[in-house]
């Protein structure tokens, strides 16, 4: 047929639409022709002004434009694709956008049948139809426009191509999503049930929501099913990667890719794309937060710390209220309080929460902090919704992920139903939560039960967290022990304790790091000192000393293997509280009752001070059953006559928790004893005088207790000042062992 002839008839086109379909109905002309007569067609003037607007940006002033190109030349294949292009670029997949959808895939429809195969037209159209989850045809639609810039020789530009395989990989992804983690329990499975509760069809069948133990039983005789749809992950990736070759920029294409290699534990493989996706875009807060959540998971903790502020620092105001708010954690009646409080109350109180819950201070990264935030990506990375405009840690899966972490065992069913239920079991002890999913859609919510049970536990378990360096926590034998200090209103705090070396895997040779951190009650730091020491025969004994202002703090022991931070072992740790007060001159007090581990012993014939005494100090508060227990205390105020000496007198008492008290015998004492009490005596008694140096006595002693059983025991010391009637008292806490098991 003549050019002209056909090209009169396509002009007829948009005047009688009925009459020129059933002509080209008669004519075989090829599609070839039609995007050839396309071709010479001269682009309109209002054409060409649109194209400029959109490459300044002005995109409304461009569709407006293109509207206008589209009515008054109705048959101008490029306006209709780029307006329908435009159209469905900013068309959401809410069910709201419907109708801008419509009107996208009738202006690409009309350039399809003026254009042909065109391999533009084919892609927007195939993108189009995956946004309407039209997926099994999109996905055809979008292999034809491969195809036919293959067989045209075309070369798709980059940023289509990345287009294209973004959208193929998104269509696997919803095929594969049905299948990830799916799983048959056979009929020969033993059946979940849960004594006295009856869930479906009849008393044997229960919730596993409430029975997280027997899901457990059950789910090992599960069949996983997802190997069978292993292609559809296999083309899924390999879409994504594509997307990303073509434009190693392409955000959502890298988020998408990066997920499932997180799923699979492809750290190195994921450390790449998301480090590239951060040279291309730097200042993106997503691309900050996957790095950082990569680097965390790797055990570079400095890094990832870096890397999670820069994401927060680059977040839009609302979304970086949601990685300062630890409400999440916080057990309800505690999260109302916090809710309550103003944004700087909130900011030291996330400061303390952190503080509290971080699992160690030898590093100098919070752990805890540090995996809040790795949380919160993690569940922006799995389980963002777009369609429904929803961010991953708003989701029902995602803000359990956010509580509770990573689940123990996960697993869905049932394959032949339209919808899927996803299990989480985080231990045979629970808890268990169960999420519904549609076919195709990636938004899970809330089973009703689980949605209790998740209500429930914010009451008093709003979260759980394992640090994965940490194997073992072990708790670190110390003693402590509160003296007058340097100056008139300063504590002298001494702490003595012993690492257990055989529970930390520390043999002679190794390396031990140590530390002591001192805080106040709000968790603002004090004071704190961190050793690594190479450990000989002999072992290894803690020793520290601070003063400090009377009042109350924590403190912190801690003790483990020296070697890199991501290095998983165990940790000997101790954390208290302790409070100190003034020991004020011309007021008679009492030292605490330091426990030695032999007899206190003079070094000379002075015993004026405590530099003329051998003191062991005891690293910790057990002592052996029938061994002698060893004290030194200093006496400070007390009355002093003309020749500086001061004259006291003592009682001394063993209690059990019920405050009976056992007949003891002092073995040995300080210098001017001047009467002891019998030895079967409840309460030991003796008097001293002593010479008054600097406003202080110090005095040692120690006791047999006969026929003492192991427990708990206090050791309660009187002292009465001679001269003026004043009283004082100290008891020590003694935990009593059998004899073989030694003291410490």
């Amino acid at each position: 047929m003549p050019l002209q002839c056909f090209s009169d008839r396509l002009q007829l086109l948009s005047q009688h639409a009925s009459l020129c379909l059933a002509i080209l109905a008669l004519v075989e002309a090829p599609a070839a022709m039609l995007a050839a007569q396309n071709d010479v067609r001269v682009e309109p003037a209002s054409y060409r002004l649109a194209l400029a607007l959109l490459d300044a940006g002005d995109t409304a002033s461009a569709v407006d434009r293109l509207r206008d190109v589209v009515e008054e030349v109705p048959d101008f294949g490029p306006a209709l694709l780029r307006l329908g292009s435009i159209l469905s670029s900013q068309a959401h997949e809410i069910e709201r956008q419907y109708d801008q959808r419509m009107e996208a895939e009738r202006l690409l429809e009309r350039a399809h049948r003026l254009m042909g195969s065109d391999p533009e037209v084919l892609l927007e159209y195939g993108l189009l139809l995956r946004k309407q989850h039209v997926r099994v045809d999109a996905k055809r639609v979008l292999d034809r426009a491969w195809k036919a810039a293959e067989e045209k020789g075309e070369s798709i530009s980059r940023d289509n191509r990345a287009r294209m395989h973004f959208e193929l990989g998104r269509i696997y992804q919803a095929w594969w999503e049905d299948w990830d983690g799916l799983v048959m329990v056979p009929p020969t499975a033993e059946r979940i049930s849960c004594s006295g509760i009856a869930w479906g069809g009849g008393p044997d069948q229960a919730s596993p929501v409430l029975c997280p133990e027997a899901w457990a039983e059950q789910n090992e005789q599960a069949v996983p099913l997802a190997g069978l749809k292993s292609e559809e992950r296999a083309r899924m990736m390999e879409h994504f990667l594509l997307a990303l070759e073509a434009d190693p920029g392409h955000v959502d294409a890298a988020v998408a890719a990066l997920s499932y290699l997180a799923e699979g534990g492809e750290w190195k493989r994921y450390d790449q794309i998301a480090h590239e996706l951060l040279r291309q875009s730097p200042r993106d807060p997503r691309t900050n937060l996957f790095v950082g959540l990569g680097l965390h998971n790797r055990g570079r903790d400095d890094e990832a710390e870096a890397a999670f502020r820069r994401a927060v620092e680059l977040l839009p105001s609302d979304q970086r209220r949601v990685f300062e708010d630890v409400g999440v954690l916080l057990p309800r009646n505690e999260r109302r309080r916090y809710e309550a409080a103003d944004r700087l109350e909130r900011a030291d109180f996330n400061r303390m929460v952190f503080t509290a819950k971080d699992p160690l201070f030898l590093t100098d990264a919070n752990e805890r902090e540090l995996e809040h935030y790795a949380r919160l990506a993690w569940a922006e990375l799995r389980f963002s919704a777009p369609a429904s405009g929803l961010r991953g840690w708003e989701s029902d899966r995602g803000n359990i992920w956010v509580r509770y972490g990573r689940p123990w065992r996960s697993a869905m069913c049932c394959y032949g139903l339209p919808v899927r239920t996803i299990t989480w079991s985080y231990g045979p002890r629970g808890p268990l939560f169960q999420f519904d999913k549609r076919l195709t859609y990636r938004r899970a919510r809330f089973e009703v039960k689980s949605f209790v049970v998740a209500e429930a536990l914010e009451k008093e378990s709003p979260e759980a967290y394992t640090p994965v360096t940490v194997t073992a926590v072990h708790s670190i034998p110390h003693q402590l022990a509160r003296f007058r200090g340097s100056g008139a209103d300063l504590t002298r705090v001494e702490i003595y304790a012993a690492p257990p070396l055989d529970s930390l895997g520390a043999d002679s040779g190794t390396r031990l790091e140590t530390g002591i951190f001192t805080f106040l009650l709000d968790y603002t730091p004090v004071w704190q000192r961190k050793n690594t020491t190479e450990l000989t025969e002999r072992g290894v004994g803690l020793t520290y000393v601070f003063e400090v202002l009377p009042g109350a703090y924590r403190y912190a022991l801690e003790a483990r293997r020296a070697g890199p931070d991501s290095l998983p072992r165990p940790v000997g740790r101790a954390r208290t509280t302790v409070e100190t007060e003034v020991f004020p001159a011309g007021r008679l007090s009492i030292s605490d009752l330091l426990l030695a581990a032999d007899t206190v012993r003079p070094r000379n014939s002075a015993q004026a001070r405590r530099d003329d005494l051998v003191i062991v100090p005891l690293r910790g508060t057990t002592v052996p059953a029938d061994q002698p227990i060893h004290l030194y205390f200093e006496v400070y105020g007390l009355a002093a006559d003309s020749a500086g000496v001061g004259a006291f007198r003592a009682e001394l008492a063993v209690e059990d928790s019920t405050k009976r008290s056992f007949g003891a015998r002092l073995i040995r004492a300080g210098r001017n004893v001047l009467g002891l009490g019998e030895d079967q005596d409840a309460t030991v008694s003796w008097e001293r005088q002593a010479e008054i140096v600097d406003d202080m006595v110090p005095e040692y002693i120690s006791i047999e207790v006969p026929g003492l059983e192991a427990g708990e025991y206090a050791v309660r010391v009187r002292l009465i000042d001679l001269a003026t009637g004043q009283e004082a008292e100290r008891v020590r806490r003694v935990s009593v062992v059998p004899e073989e098991a030694g003291g410490r």
